[in-house]
């Protein structure tokens, strides 16, 4: 059973990020960060297949969840607000009244 580094996605991203940069040699930077090179480089390959995301052991992220939940029920309200506005400038139309 693999172990778990406790490694936040950000100090992965920053880990992979100095690997990229060749601050210092794989080796250095896993034993700074207490992973095996062999884990370093795991993090390597998922943040080139996907980025960030990725290295969130492919969950997604709460606050992205509900901002596009959010976004979702806007548009629905926009669209009601919309047949709503139709529906009262017909209904003033056939009453005689102004628009």
């Amino acid at each position: 059973m693999p172990r778990k580094t406790g490694l936040t996605p950000a100090k992965k991203r920053e880990a992979v990020l100095k690997l990229f940069r060749r601050e210092e040699p794989a080796s250095k930077i896993a034993r700074r960060y207490g992973i095996s090179e062999a884990t370093l480089m795991r993090y390597r390959d998922a943040f080139l297949e996907g980025g960030i995301q990725r290295l969130q052991d492919g969950r997604r992220d709460p606050a992205e969840a509900r901002v596009k939940e959010l976004e979702k029920q806007l548009e629905q309200r926009d669209q009601v607000i919309g047949e709503l506005t139709i529906a009262n400038r017909i209904l003033k139309k056939i009453s005689g009244g102004q628009i």
